[in-house]
């Protein structure tokens, strides 16, 4: 029970946890954008050339049978509608469904050999490392088409 004489410090207390509730809400908020995570793109080379030859090794002995490169790659295609979304998004699904027969059956390091081989033949451009396969740095990487000549 507070008594008139602990006025004073009854008000200390409730401002001084008020202004903790500002500050812990601050913080939380600062801490959001602080780890929002600075978003690439498929067009800023984000796998290697070497990615690429043995994804085109992966999908020659592993996709070929049920998939067509124009599936992923053509006009209105795959990549195509995927345009804008997370790469996290396509990754996670041939990971967790190809091949039908065998969900789940490579590395995931194979599944993003063989995603860096299908981007590639889509117009994209390899850089100097090979494609992450953690859930955070694919939710990074927003997928876009390729640049085309003269835009």
């Amino acid at each position: 029970m507070i008594r008139a004489s602990d006025t004073g410090f009854a008000r200390l207390l409730v401002w001084s946890m008020a202004w903790a509730s500002s500050l812990s809400s601050l913080g939380m908020v600062a801490g959001v954008f602080a780890q929002a995570p600075n978003p690439f793109s498929t067009r800023d080379g984000i796998f290697s050339a070497q990615q690429v030859e043995r994804g085109r090794e992966s999908f020659l002995w592993d996709c070929m049978d049920c998939h067509e490169m124009e599936e992923f790659t053509g006009v209105g295609a795959y990549l195509e509608q995927m345009d804008g979304e997370p790469l996290w998004d396509v990754f996670e699904f041939i990971w967790t469904e190809m091949p039908e027969d065998r969900p789940a059956w490579l590395e995931p390091e194979e599944y993003a050999d063989i995603l860096s081989y299908i981007l590639s033949v889509y117009g994209l451009p390899a850089g100097g490392t090979d494609m992450p396969v953690d859930e955070p740095s694919l939710r990074s990487i927003v997928i876009e088409r390729p640049e085309q000549p003269g835009s």
